[in-house]
């Protein structure tokens, strides 16, 4: 019979797995966005096909963020340099997300303001797309 010890490092280890896989699909709504983004035809579409993936972005970020509250929970909140930078993370693509819809709303009134949100979006997205990638793989943190 395995003893609390065990028991404990084995639930532990199944939240950072849980944690590690759900974000395994963070780069997926930032890569769908920047083809959108490089590969419209009319404003329009833009819009629409951003809009129906920001609910999976939403989604992504809160399941980052309650299972990484989990983890530091059982970590007895041991925050190292590698957790501050993807608590930074979280926060940049939330904000990100939120200046995309205030942005959004000004677009909408003008050609010129359009062509400057959709810079501002694919900017915003190759920068999260890049962060993704870089705590998915865990490249430099």
């Amino acid at each position: 019979m395995p003893n609390e010890a065990d028991m404990v490092v084995k639930a532990f280890n199944d939240m950072v797995f849980f944690h590690a896989f759900f974000m395994g699909f963070f780069p997926i709504p930032f890569l769908i966005n920047l083809y959108t983004l490089f590969t419209y035809k009319t404003y329009q579409k833009v819009i629409t096909k951003i809009w129906f993936v920001m609910p999976l972005i939403f989604l992504l970020v809160s399941i980052g963020s309650f299972t990484g509250v989990f983890i530091l929970a059982s970590a007895q909140w041991a925050m190292s340099a590698r957790v501050w930078a993807m608590c930074g993370f979280m926060v940049f693509v939330f904000a990100g997300e939120i200046a995309r819809l205030k942005r959004l709303k000004i677009a909408k009134t003008s050609e010129v303001k359009m062509l400057s949100y959709i810079r501002f979006c694919k900017w915003l997205y190759a920068l999260d797309l890049l962060g993704a990638i870089v705590f998915t793989f865990r490249l430099f943190v």
